[in-house]
């Protein structure tokens, strides 16, 4: 180990090799420690290293994710070319986009977590590659959607001329989407960028570029949302429903303050109410509800009728799981002994 964090032979380059070989038998705070040794000297060396070993082909994916992890390490804000910064994001990109049979989950995530972290100090060009896979009715890669999220959630005031347009994309491409993987990738990525637009509505002031209101916002974002209550909500995969469900709330947060939306979305509470018992956990669907009924107002009422669906399913809920905790402590049954309840109508 002396040796390779040491100055051997062959200066940065062999150093930067013999280090990631140790990533094939484990060892990677020992890889981290000897990259963030030699970067405190030569930053623009060691990066430039690094990305070389990502764009060979005969390099391990454990070495790969190792320098992934490595070049996390390098102060790269500190007077890199913008040939290797434009090299580096290139082959992260490419690596995160590639289909699942060319590249293991574990270098994708390695990958998009560096372009994440890269976008602090280059946003420009990190939030120029993924927008330029993120085309209208074109399909986007799953880790593409899962990466523009994470950009969105540390970079928001950046982010703000982009938001109008991706909000927009991501409606065109999202009934082309059919799989699991992917729909959830988007939900995770739409949570995000309402998360994001969230905070810029708290704060718009704190942005250089001119206002955008919620209205423009929401404008962008309602065909989507009702495409996931229409389309996707209604799936049989019970990670899609979750997926969806932890989407809603960012979501309802830009829409609910909108009266006339309300009004709209008022009436999607039965198909919310209907996901109880349908093996998803409870703990979202509630939320959303509460979302909702803390929307509501004297003068924008819930309809009674979806008031006293609410209560009648609340209320089950809660009686049911306190009576099933009260029978199993005292006679250690099972929930699938426990006598039903009438189910709600």
């Amino acid at each position: 180990m002396a040796d390779a964090v040491g100055r051997p032979r062959g200066g940065v380059p062999h150093q930067i090799s013999n280090l990631l070989r140790l990533a094939d038998v484990g060892g990677h705070k020992d890889i981290v420690a000897g990259i963030m040794q030699a970067a405190r000297v030569q930053p623009a060396a060691v990066a430039s290293r690094l990305v070389q070993i990502l764009q060979q082909d005969e390099v391990s994916v454990r070495q790969k994710v190792a320098a992934y992890e490595g070049l996390r390490t390098v102060p790269l804000e500190q007077g890199m070319e913008a040939g290797l910064i434009g090299s580096l994001i290139a082959v992260a990109s490419q690596q995160m986009r590639a289909a699942p049979e060319e590249a293991s989950s574990e270098l994708q995530v390695a990958a998009s977590d560096t372009l994440a972290a890269l976008a602090g100090s280059y946003f420009g060009p990190v939030m120029r590659e993924l927008q330029k896979h993120l085309r209208p009715f074109v399909l986007p890669a799953e880790f593409t959607l899962l990466t523009l999220g994470k950009v969105m959630a540390v970079s928001v005031y950046r982010c703000v001329p982009f938001l109008g347009i991706t909000l927009t994309t991501m409606q065109t491409v999202m009934r082309g989407i059919d799989d699991s993987r992917r729909r959830g990738a988007f939900c995770t990525g739409l949570e995000c960028t309402c998360g994001a637009i969230s905070t810029y509505l708290r704060s718009w002031e704190r942005s250089t570029y001119p206002q955008i209101t919620r209205q423009r916002f929401s404008a962008h974002l309602f065909p989507t949302y009702r495409y996931l209550l229409s389309a996707w909500l209604p799936s049989e995969d019970t990670e899609v429903k979750l997926a969806v469900l932890k989407a809603l709330g960012p979501v309802l947060n830009i829409l609910l303050p909108r009266k006339d939306l309300q009004t709209q979305i008022d009436g999607d509470i039965p198909l919310l109410l209907a996901l109880y018992g349908k093996n998803i956990e409870a703990f979202y669907i509630t939320k959303v509800l509460g979302q909702i009924l803390q929307a509501s107002s004297s003068k924008n009422p819930i309809p009674e009728v979806y008031v006293a669906a609410i209560s009648h399913t609340l209320s089950y809920q809660v009686i049911s799981k306190a009576q099933l905790s009260s029978l199993s402590a005292l006679q250690g049954e099972s929930h699938r002994d426990f006598p039903r309840l009438p189910a709600t109508r």
